[in-house]
């Protein structure tokens, strides 16, 4: 999983950064197949937002806060990404069962044209 920050109108320090890393990480409990984790962290006056960005299989996914603080903004942020995560997770499970249900996927034994004796 490829990790990138971007910070607007303030300076990233390492404490932060060490959060932000910690907090994508945790995000991998939820769906290991992430491809690339985008935070846009973003300082106005009082106002402090992040954006964060996934990119999975297919589709991108997106979650944005906003707090007082830089940190709440990422731990708010992470969990909103954290529900989307596991719906995503869970339609892909669906998908998967409604497949093998309406019989689209096969599963043959042996070789073809081989009869088993039961």
């Amino acid at each position: 999983m490829k990790v990138r920050m971007t910070a607007r109108h303030f300076d990233l320090k390492e404490g932060l950064k060490e959060h932000v890393e910690g907090r994508s990480t945790q995000l991998e409990r939820f769906f290991d197949n992430i491809i690339d984790l985008h935070w846009v962290m973003e300082m106005d006056k009082h106002r402090h937002s992040t954006e964060l960005s996934a990119q999975v299989h297919g589709s991108v996914l997106t979650s944005r806060a906003e707090t007082g603080d830089m940190r709440s903004s990422v731990d708010e942020a992470t969990t909103k990404m954290e529900a989307q995560l596991k719906k995503y997770k869970e339609r892909l499970k669906d998908r998967d069962q409604r497949g093998v249900a309406n019989g689209k996927t096969s599963f043959t034994f042996g070789s073809p044209g081989e009869e088993s004796a039961v």
